[in-house]
């Protein structure tokens, strides 16, 4: 047989082009998709990337604060929240987190396994996707009132129940960020229209006992008999009083001078009126570090009588200050040291007992908003902070004119939403910060 026919056909094969486009194209497609494929699982790693990180940063958040706790300790709660923000039904798999804490900062750090859905054709199969979040500890220390509305509108609506929970995780949460022993210390103020300052101090020369008050009426007999007599002056016996004052004359009324010898610096003692009978309000516990009786105490509050915000605003503002009244505050020292009043009330001002604008604690008294105001602006001079909250109503003007800014003025509808108010202003008073 000739060869010539199968080298002619040969030479054909070689040279004849049809269907190599074909031929190309799968070849060239596989590194295609290869690419596509792994600009998907790449687009996958980065949503992983930054579900880890925040999950990270709310687990580092949660440690930040914690004194006392051992490495394994530290690294359960760590974890618990991170599975809390990361649940298993998410992308990616991650595994344990990492905690290593350095002076006055935490380092998290985990891994998650993300399996791939297109690169597996290159042969990769799995991404490794690491996290890491860095919180810096407060670099100042701390110095909080806790000033608290006792009215009886707080025994509406379940709002002083939700106040004790909240006031008590803010301390909680604040206290435990003390990097060492006394860096942070709590103070509490419950007021109506007057605080507590405690029967101890009953032979004090700053309180007195006789002093100027709204017209009190008392209606004895009946019938011919019936006498209705009022006295616009208030005289109260050492005798079985109950530790309460009332604001003093103006304009002493919105400062936190020392009383002296004249009658006007100095507290008016009460005991039993028609707006907070037998001084049912719990003392004033100047700055501590004793959280246990701190929670004790607010669980120990009860709500009755009128509302005077100024006499509240007062003595949180001497319970801040170097050298006042009942104080055992730091001096002041802006470098090192934050003071912080949080205030909350439910209501507007009804009482007053002197000047311009007498009320007898019955509605509205524009008269004490203008002392008020006046004491307000005098505490932000003094460069404390202030925070206020306004539950239900209130004269929010007022109140967001005296907080230091207006995001530290909350207005809430219900009780209910205490909880995140107080958990945000603990948040941001334990100086937690994501440093990386």
């Amino acid at each position: 047989m000739s060869m010539r026919p199968l080298t002619s056909l040969f030479r054909r094969f070689l040279t004849d082009r049809r269907g190599n486009f074909a031929t190309i194209f799968a070849l060239a497609a596989i590194p295609l998709v290869v690419a596509a494929g792994a600009a998907v699982d790449i687009s996958r790693a980065y949503i992983v990337e930054n579900r880890l990180k925040a999950a990270l940063d709310a687990a580092g958040l949660a440690i930040g604060g914690e004194t006392g706790k051992t490495q394994a300790e530290l690294e359960a709660i760590a974890q618990a929240y991170f599975d809390a923000n990361y649940p298993a039904g998410k992308l990616g798999v991650p595994g344990a987190v990492n905690v290593v804490q350095d002076g006055n900062t935490v380092n998290l750090v985990v891994s998650a396994e993300l399996p791939t859905v297109l690169m597996g054709i290159a042969g990769i199969n799995t991404l490794d996707i690491g996290a890491s979040s860095q919180i810096t500890r407060m670099g100042k220390k701390l110095e909080v009132a806790l000033v608290l509305d006792n009215t009886g509108s707080m025994n509406s609506g379940g709002r002083l129940t939700v106040l004790k929970a909240a006031a008590k995780d803010l301390i909680d949460t604040v206290g435990s960020a003390a990097v060492s022993p006394g860096d942070v210390r709590i103070a509490i103020v419950p007021f109506t229209t007057d605080v507590n300052v405690g029967t101890t101090y009953k032979n004090e020369s700053w309180l007195k006992w006789t002093w100027a008050h709204p017209d009190l009426c008392t209606t004895t007999g009946w019938g011919k008999n019936k006498k209705t007599t009022c006295v616009d002056t208030r005289t109260v016996s050492k005798s079985g009083w109950g530790g309460c004052v009332v604001d003093r004359d103006e304009d002493y009324d919105t400062s936190v001078s020392t009383p002296t010898s004249a009658d006007a610096t100095k507290f008016p003692a009460n005991d039993d009126n028609i707006y907070n009978a037998n001084c049912g309000l719990r003392p004033i516990v100047p700055l501590s570090t004793n959280w246990s009786t701190l929670k004790s105490e607010i669980d120990a509050m009860s709500a009755g009588g009128a509302t005077n915000t100024t006499i509240g605003f007062v003595w949180g503002w001497q319970m801040l200050t170097d050298g006042a009244l009942l104080s055992n505050a730091a001096a002041p020292n802006a470098a090192e040291l934050e003071k912080v009043m949080i205030y909350l009330t439910d209501g507007d001002n009804t009482y007053y007992r002197q000047g311009i604008g007498i009320c007898n604690g019955s509605s509205h008294c524009a008269g004490v908003d203008l002392r008020t105001a006046a004491v307000c602006s005098a505490i932000k001079d003094a460069d404390i902070t202030v925070y206020t909250v306004r539950l239900v109503s209130g004269n929010a003007t007022l109140l967001r004119n005296c907080a230091s800014d207006a995001s530290k003025y909350y207005s809430v509808n219900t009780a209910n939403e205490l909880t995140d108010v107080f958990k945000s202003i603990a948040q941001a008073l334990s100086n937690l910060r994501i440093s990386k």
